[in-house]
């Protein structure tokens, strides 16, 4: 039996809670949070509960669909007999079974005979838009022609796409139409690092390459693959790569490489073969045989430099990766996100996941748990990071001291040399910690209609800071989601209350904490950090 993590308990009832009642619910969980696992236990509970359910699972790589397949059993053991695989690639097809989990190529073209009662979509960031057709949506609309209750669950760790903006809401390009009206669940990087469910995540930057990636054109608004490999295939970029290793990665023995074409990727293993690391590449040129044995030697410590080109972004984990070198820009905030989410699971003796940006992501897409999605025409720039000058560590622009270093920045408004932006983020930095003085609570307060559980936090310097917690849910799902998470982080991992009612009574597990960062956003104080 799986003992899941209150984050999962959590997802789980939202999520069942949400199908009953809307046909398009959205599941965000960062990598390394268990989608898998949740989506397998929800296909574990109706199944038992409505034996004559069929659901389908449909992702768009074959080592997507086994992985499915494993991580069921390994939740419902017993459903074996249930499952079958419909996956023209993989030389089987079976939708005979009342749970089918397949390739959206092979399920798109076959003509179901029975009505499927819930779909199930992994990676569902690769939906495009409703008017753009395709085959998620060719496979929904055949789908609902024989169930039009069907319901549709999306999973994802990146709920954004390039060139539109966010997957759900009104959040993409506009005169686009989103499958999902909302985000019903999230679980970022940011929580399950504090939850200690991930390791944390630090980087450093290499030399500026802004002035080359200028002249790359780009294509599909990513770079250009053919001249971004041209311009990294110089001598100067391919020894930064086992230079910065050299540097920085003493007493770190699996080191994940993403370059930008094959060609890219083999000079790579080259060049660090040469400087005496093991190391290989793989990529899709190479015979399933070949891949299999390099990311089997890598697993068993054989080979200590693993270069990947579009292999190892989804669908692969080996938690004892603890570098990442970044030798391929781009500006698709969700690569950026997985690239990182490849080495952020946790392993024993593995105390952190060190980043070594040589493609300037970073300073695209800033936090990578919260990255910056840009709509198509809206905004641009670079994102609120900066680079410490002693040990070039990469940090959020209010940082005012190096968390590698130690290193201290005097705290300014206006600097003639940081960009309009930077300098809002800066206007809006940290006033610094504050020690907390007491906290007062107060249960069925009346706010923009609804009845919440007050929390004030007095604090000083800072004042008084106010939490609105939706315990009941009365204002949305999120809102009592984000509740619930507050109150499990405050109790020190205690089951969060049902209610407002259930919360008062137990008032008592809440512990105060000593300190807490206080943030000015939008003309309202927030803590942003216990």
């Amino acid at each position: 039996m799986i003992e899941y993590r209150p984050y999962q308990i959590d997802a789980l009832n939202t999520v069942m809670a949400d199908l009953r009642q809307k046909p398009h619910v959205l599941l965000q969980m960062a990598t390394g949070g268990g989608k898998t696992i949740i989506f397998s236990e929800i296909i574990r509970r109706w199944m038992t509960e409505y034996p004559a359910m069929t659901i389908a699972v449909v992702a768009h790589r074959q080592e997507l669909i086994t992985q499915a397949r494993d991580k069921l059993l390994t939740v419902w053991p017993d459903g074996d007999y249930k499952i079958g695989l419909a996956c023209a690639g993989a030389g089987r097809v079976d939708t005979r079974r009342p749970v089918l989990i397949g390739s959206v190529q092979t399920l798109a073209r076959r003509a179901l005979r029975q009505p499927i009662h819930l779909l199930i979509i992994d990676e569902a960031h690769r939906i495009p838009a409703v008017e753009s057709g395709g085959q998620y949506h060719q496979l929904i609309n055949r789908l609902m022609v024989l169930n039009p209750d069907l319901r549709v669950l999306g999973v994802t760790a990146t709920p954004y796409r390039l060139g539109h903006g966010y997957i759900y809401g009104a959040g993409c390009k506009q005169g686009r139409t989103n499958l999902f009206p909302e985000l019903n669940f999230q679980i970022s990087l940011d929580d399950l690092v504090a939850g200690g469910h991930l390791a944390l995540v630090r980087a450093k930057e290499g030399a500026n390459i802004s002035a080359d990636l200028s002249k790359v054109k780009l294509t599909s608004g990513d770079y250009d693959t053919g001249e971004l490999t041209s311009l990294l295939l110089r001598g100067i970029h391919i020894q930064s790569a086992v230079d910065a290793y050299d540097k920085y990665g003493e007493g770190r023995d699996k080191v994940l490489v993403f370059a930008v074409s094959i060609e890219h990727a083999e000079k790579l293993a080259e060049a660090f073969a040469r400087a005496g690391h093991q190391a290989a590449a793989v990529h899709s040129r190479m015979a399933d045989h070949s891949r299999r044995r390099i990311l089997k030697d890598f697993d068993q410590g054989d080979l200590k430099v693993l270069v990947n080109v579009g292999i190892l972004t989804e669908g692969w984990d080996s938690p004892r990766v603890n570098l990442i070198l970044m030798c391929r820009p781009t500006k698709a905030p969700a690569l950026f996100v997985q690239m990182i989410g490849r080495g952020t699971r946790l392993h024993p003796g593995k105390n952190d996941l060190l980043v070594l940006d040589l493609a300037e992501n970073f300073k695209t897409h800033g936090d990578p748990s919260e990255p910056a999605v840009r709509l198509p025409g809206v905004g641009g720039g670079e994102a609120p990071f900066k680079v410490c000058p002693d040990c070039a560590a990469l940090l959020p622009t209010p940082a005012l001291t190096c968390r590698d270093c130690g290193h201290q920045w005097a705290v300014r408004l206006v600097d003639a040399e940081v960009s309009p932006t930077m300098v809002e983020v800066v206007k809006r930095s940290p006033t610094g910690q504050s020690r907390v003085i007491r906290w007062e609570a107060e249960g069925y307060v009346s706010h923009r209609g609804h009845y919440f559980l007050r929390l004030t936090i007095m604090c000083r310097p800072g004042g008084a800071v106010h939490y609105f917690l939706d315990i009941d849910g009365e204002a949305s799902t999120y809102g009592r989601q984000k509740a619930r998470a507050l109150w499990w982080q405050l109790s020190g991992g205690q089951e969060p209350p049902q209610t407002v009612r259930e919360a008062e009574a137990r008032l008592e597990e809440l512990k105060l904490p000593g300190f807490v960062t206080v943030v000015k956003e939008k003309g309202y104080k927030k803590i942003k950090e216990f």
